[in-house]
């Protein structure tokens, strides 16, 4: 069984498929609402720069904002809500039963709320990169990323994502610390995926199937093992042939990756306050 089939087989009962229902309606609203005010298509190039410098008629910078603000979520909730579905397992397995919809709550508003905050600097960014002209915008984005998943810093970002953290069992420490371990992973999440959220955002036409395809490697992405901080070939590549294409098939230390399981078959419990 492949590394991609066996993380869904242990995920099937746990967060994965209420995650993915909530990406897929988030794909839906931002497919299918067309608001006349032609800013709620946040990953079209032309939307973007009609929204932010040619404003339709009545509208008020205040409407802009939080049209462009609530695309941004969408579109960070639809790509990015499956890739945590091992973080949100695991936040659910260390509390009392009595706190895990209150932890779990806690975790993804902590994860969501810095991925908000990056809007600020990946929006304003992806309308530079589109002032580059068509496909040339495209290109460095794309480029970008690749590189980006290529260095020792991005592996490092996705160790980090694949990492736990304390969590009290009971009450409303259980909440902050679900919220801490959401803010420690959304930090980690942007600084590993920060450059395919710009790929999207320079499509005029067909951006919600460029999004659908760039969550798809994100998630490839994510699945695969932590690593040694070394300059490889995208980790995607590893989760779709099954195998190690660190230099030498080892890890971080010393040895074989290919058999390494995700976080959801190799997270333990740790010891909770009582």
């Amino acid at each position: 069984m492949s590394r991609l089939a066996a993380f869904a087989v242990q995920t099937s009962r746990g967060a994965m498929p209420w995650l993915v229902a909530l990406s897929a309606g988030s794909y839906l609203l931002l497919g299918f609402a067309q608001p006349a005010s032609n800013v709620a298509a946040l990953c079209g190039r032309l939307n973007v720069a009609q929204s932010v410098f040619l404003p339709a008629p009545n509208l008020q910078f205040s409407q802009i904002f939080q049209a462009v603000a609530a695309d941004w979520i969408l579109m960070v909730v639809a790509m990015m809500a499956p890739l945590v579905a091992a973080n949100l397992s695991y936040v659910g397995r260390v509390v009392h039963a009595s706190q895990k919809v209150a932890a779990s709550i806690s975790f993804l508003l902590g994860y969501l709320c810095v991925w908000i905050l990056s809007g600020l600097l990946l929006v304003p960014l992806a309308f530079v990169l589109a002032l580059a002209g068509a496909w040339i915008d495209l290109s460095l984005a794309f480029g970008v990323a690749v590189v980006w998943s290529m260095s020792p810093l991005a592996q490092r970002a996705r160790n980090k994502c694949h990492g736990t953290s304390r969590i009290a069992a009971f009450g409303q420490e259980a909440q902050a610390d679900g919220c801490w371990f959401g803010l420690r992973t959304g930090a980690a999440c942007v600084f590993a995926c920060w450059p395919w959220m710009l790929v999207p955002l320079q499509v005029e036409t067909g951006h919600i199937a460029v999004m659908v395809l760039t969550g798809l490697y994100l998630f490839a992405d994510r699945i695969a093992p932590p690593a040694a901080p070394v300059w490889r070939l995208p980790p995607a590549l590893e989760t779709v042939l099954g195998v190690s294409l660190l230099p030498g098939g080892r890890g971080p230390n010393g040895h074989s990756l290919r058999h390494t399981k995700p976080l959801a078959a190799t997270s333990q419990p740790v010891r909770t306050r009582h």
